[in-house]
């Protein structure tokens, strides 16, 4: 792949979540890195569980066990339960979308009034997560799992629309100003199954070892790369089949 499709290097380390202090100390309130502290143990339990059980599956009693809090910590902190399942999507959401928000305006620059090639559009967008999943913190990997379950999931729909569709919305008309010709909804189903495929690489279901053969799982880099030239050439199809 050549310099074109790349862009400004991830510091997924540097951009892990942390909760800042949470203001102004209230007379009982825990000081503010305690606060912080317990803030991530609740959003790391509830993220490994929610993606091993889905969001019917795991309690708030499960969370608090699994955080080695007690129940009413919880919604000290977070509120009813699906405050608290929506903090967990939101935490790294922002960093998706602050990261794929840069790979976009970085193509636009180097593009300046030309249209970004679709290659670079795909890398961008697919890049960060995939990254994010396979660069051997547990906390992505369960995020990736939990992110899986949601694409197939009528309250997923919900929660994703809420923190990835403006981000999602950028790039599909970025792709349907490179595609010109191509049918807008077509677009949107390419740019759907293109998220699928992501997902799919990052749930490690260890299915494309059994279809292929292979007694260990692919590299996720050659992963990403075949996903980037299928997709690619998938949209471009797009634009010369009407």
């Amino acid at each position: 792949m050549n310099d074109d499709t790349s862009h400004a290097s991830l510091t997924l380390e540097t951009l892990l979540p942390t909760d800042a202090p949470d203001g102004p100390r209230k007379p009982g309130r825990p000081k503010g890195n305690q606060s912080a502290q317990t803030r991530e143990r609740i959003l790391n339990a509830a993220e490994q569980l929610f993606a091993d059980r889905g969001y019917d599956g795991a309690s708030i009693r499960d969370v608090a066990a699994e955080a080695g809090l007690q129940v009413h910590s919880i919604g000290y902190h977070f509120g009813p339960k699906e405050s608290l399942f929506d903090a967990v999507v939101a935490r790294r959401a922002e960093i998706m979308t602050r990261l794929r928000r840069d790979a976009l305006e970085d193509a636009r620059a180097k593009a300046g009034a030309q249209a970004i090639a679709v290659e670079v559009l795909v890398h961008a967008y697919v890049e960060p997560f995939i990254k994010s999943a396979s660069h051997g913190d547990p906390g992505w990997r369960n995020y990736a799992a939990l992110m899986g379950r949601l694409a197939n999931s009528p309250l997923g729909t919900e929660i994703i629309a809420r923190h990835y569709d403006v981000t999602a919305r950028d790039y599909i008309a970025e792709l349907n100003r490179s595609l010109p010709g191509a049918d807008a909804l077509d677009v949107v189903e390419g740019f759907s199954a293109m998220v699928a495929a992501m997902l799919g690489i990052c749930s490690a279901t260890g299915r494309p070892e059994r279809l292929s053969g292979r007694a260990t799982p692919r590299d996720p880099e050659r992963s990403f790369e075949t996903l980037v030239r299928f997709h690619t050439a998938g949209f471009l199809a797009l634009a010369t089949t009407q």
